[in-house]
């Protein structure tokens, strides 16, 4: 875990739902940044905790969901916080429909302080989309009914990054999912976060993911469309080499993707990232204030 600067704002959103079945476990992987002591002000109102070292993430959310006894199953970071009516949001959206097998929903990004820095691009789409365009779910908004997860498996502990995005992809074989036009939760960007500090690695093991996705037979629909995918996060990759001062191995990766597929949407993708590698690492950053800086505008006239 080890941020313990964001553990109790996260707690507190959960507990204060109001929510009348909450199971609520929190498995720290033994942090030594004043969580525990955190986590020993509100452990009455826990079902259960710990902290010792674990095998990952992964591994802990699974035995936490392996202890639960409800029928809805999620998990969030430490760092990030559940919108108000969250979870009852969401068990009126399960109830109402008993095919549903995962929900989710619209997202904040927030900075350190919580504030809102923009609302994350998420849609209501298909699994054939996700696949297609790879609009990852916002993992804190991801709720998944306990029996679909029981039929499909638990998370896949050897993952770090996108353990997330790989049982959505499972799940959305053999059942419904549904998107949910309300804010469900927050997702903090700060530096230390997992998927910042080493955003090559998350992206690779995405790209990993989908390879073995696509690996056995499946429907024609969704078969066809490997390579659009495998190209579409091919260049993303080459986005983060980019940001990182790699532009050559940026251009190949490019190149690597619009041999897999060449369609409008994805060459017009590898043209953005083709500008990004000759910008640089600085050129980007400076970009990429500009942009937050107007979203943040954006975002402060619509409240």
């Amino acid at each position: 875990m080890n941020q313990g600067t964001f553990l109790e704002a996260t707690i507190r959103s959960v507990l204060l739902q109001g929510y009348p079945d909450l199971e609520y476990m929190i498995l720290d992987g033994g942090s030594q940044d004043g969580s525990v002591e955190i986590i020993r002000r509100y452990e009455k109102w826990l079902t259960y905790w710990t902290s010792q070292p674990d095998k990952g993430q992964a591994d802990a959310v699974n035995n936490g969901w392996q202890r639960a006894t409800g029928d809805i199953l999620a998990y969030i970071n430490s760092d990030d916080t559940y919108c108000p009516g969250a979870l009852h949001i969401v068990a009126e959206a399960f109830d109402r429909n008993p095919q549903l097998g995962l929900v989710y929903g619209r997202c904040h990004v927030i900075d350190e302080r919580g504030g809102v820095l923009r609302e994350r691009r998420v849609r209501d789409a298909t699994l054939p989309e996700v696949l297609r365009w790879s609009p990852s779910i916002p993992q804190p908004t991801m709720f998944m009914r306990r029996t679909a997860v029981e039929s499909v498996g638990l998370l896949r502990p050897e993952l770090h990054y996108t353990m997330d995005y790989e049982l959505s992809l499972r799940i959305g074989l053999r059942y419904q999912w549904q998107f949910i036009p309300r804010l469900l939760a927050n997702m903090r960007d700060h530096p230390a976060a997992k998927t910042a500090v080493d955003p090559l690695r998350h992206i690779e093991e995405g790209i990993g993911v989908a390879e073995q996705f696509f690996t056995p037979a499946l429907p024609a629909d969704l078969g066809e469309l490997k390579n659009k995918t495998l190209a579409t996060l091919l260049v993303r990759k080459a986005r983060v080499l980019s940001r990182l001062g790699r532009g050559a191995e940026a251009r190949d990766v490019i190149s690597r993707a619009l041999t897999l597929c060449s369609a409008a949407p994805v060459s017009r993708q590898a043209t953005a990232a083709w500008a990004m590698s000759w910008i640089g690492p600085n050129g980007i950053a400076g970009l990429r204030r500009v942009k937050r800086a107007w979203l943040q505008t954006v975002t402060g006239r619509r409240s």
